[in-house]
């Protein structure tokens, strides 16, 4: 099969939807694919293949204020004809609702191409939509503008629709209850996590005071969405009595000016806390630096199936996190602990009972390193691969989505000429 994927971000920014895709990606070629990304033109990024041999198409776009990274198309699709036209796609697979997606969606109705579509983020999520709207208060009512405008268009023209979260799947079905909703773990390489692999060093980035049983680590983008305030009130208040603990905090993104300001505003000095920008995902996995410290934590509320958790969990890295859906499906007890989501008064209880006791640490962490099995990456691509194939008997049994039959006898001659 000739596989398309769609972005609307891509390097050289990078995120836990970048990162799954491309493992994704990878495997459907060792299993013989042939696998192109449609993403944003950037000046910084300009390779035409990467990985195992993933094609990249270059669409030109311009900046979105919203969200650092975040570009800009023409939705209805029609500049992307010619792609469709020159390579024949199979499968369309989106990564995001947004405008590639969308664009997509449109060229693939016109030429009669199944589209898998998986929600990963949850733009409806009022901390999302602050990134537009600035104020709270009229993000969080702007949840149903969001589906209106943009979820339902782009679901509409979607063959089928998968999550990487069981929550977020039945709450994908109730709002769109004609369509086939289904859960598909996310993946990654789990062969990176093999302990007999050569160890590379700890990142220059991180001083030797920044490891051991003493340090909270956190990895991811540093937005507001991943509710790292929360995380530094937190440690805030559990230094007051553990002068000693420390948090290393790994990332970049749109609030990191802030996040720097309200840390100095909590006193928290660089003796006890780190912020190292970005490091490359290898240098992270390869040192193995998720198991030189105490534990991994994470505030956040909005993520479907956060990749940095589970890549905690399969260093052997035991996990900190909000007591919600999304995470408690992926940490199980035995795994870490959970504190009230956006109370920083119990985070900050939980980080301290989590230093005191190193023996449960320990046994969490043994349990983590059980969680490779659950998310390894070719076992994700063959249920992928199982989609694709349904949906082009689907194609060959008359499966069209809303206006796809006529648009599809208008454009199919293009294929001909």
């Amino acid at each position: 099969m000739r596989i398309a994927f769609g972005f609307d971000m891509f390097y050289p920014e990078r995120n836990g939807v970048i990162t799954a895709t491309i493992n994704l990606a990878n495997n459907l070629i060792d299993m013989g694919h042939e696998v192109y990304f449609f993403v944003p033109k950037d000046h910084n990024f300009k390779a035409n293949t990467i990985e195992k041999g993933i094609h990249i198409i270059h669409v030109k776009n311009i900046p979105a204020w919203i969200y650092k990274g975040l570009k800009l198309f023409p939705f209805y699709g029609w500049y992307l004809q010619k792609y469709f036209k020159k390579y024949r796609f199979d499968i369309v697979h989106n990564t995001s609702p947004w405008m590639m997606g969308l664009a997509l969606n449109h060229a693939a109705r016109r030429f009669h191409v199944p589209v898998v579509a998986t929600h990963h983020t949850l733009i409806d999520n009022p901390i999302y939509i602050k990134y537009a709207l600035k104020v709270a208060a009229l993000a969080n009512a702007a949840t149903d503008a969001i589906w209106t405008v943009v979820l339902r268009p782009f679901f509409r023209l979607t063959w089928l629709i998968t999550a990487p979260n069981r929550h977020t799947c039945a709450q994908l079905k109730e709002k769109n209850p004609d369509k086939d909703v289904r859960f598909v773990s996310n993946g990654i390489d789990i062969s990176e996590f093999n302990p007999e692999r050569t160890h590379l060093p700890i990142p220059t980035q991180i001083p030797s005071s920044f490891l051991g049983n003493k340090t909270f680590l956190f990895i991811g983008r540093l937005g507001y969405e991943k509710a790292v305030d929360v995380l530094l009130k937190a440690f805030a208040k559990c230094h007051e009595k553990h002068s000693d603990a420390k948090l290393l905090i790994i990332g970049q993104g749109p609030a990191e000016h802030e996040l720097k300001a309200l840390a100095k505003e909590l006193g928290l000095t660089e003796h006890e806390l780190l912020f190292t920008g970005l490091i490359p995902n290898e240098e992270i996995i390869g040192s193995r630096l998720l198991n030189k410290t105490l534990c991994f934590v994470t505030a956040s509320l909005s993520e479907n199936q956060a990749i940095t958790v589970i890549e905690a969990l399969c260093s052997g890295s035991a996990v900190l996190c909000a007591d919600v859906d999304n995470m408690t499906s992926l940490v199980e007890e035995n795994q870490g602990w959970y504190f009230k989501g956006g109370d920083f008064d119990d985070l900050a209880d939980k980080l301290s009972y989590v230093l005191s006791h190193p023996e449960e640490v320990e046994e969490k962490k043994k349990n983590a390193l059980l969680s490779k099995e659950r998310f390894d990456g070719r076992k994700v691509a063959i249920e992928f691969e199982n989609i694709y194939k349904e949906l082009l008997e689907w194609k060959k049994n008359g499966y069209f989505v809303p206006g796809g039959e006529k648009r599809a006898k208008k454009y199919l001659r293009h294929l001909h000429q």
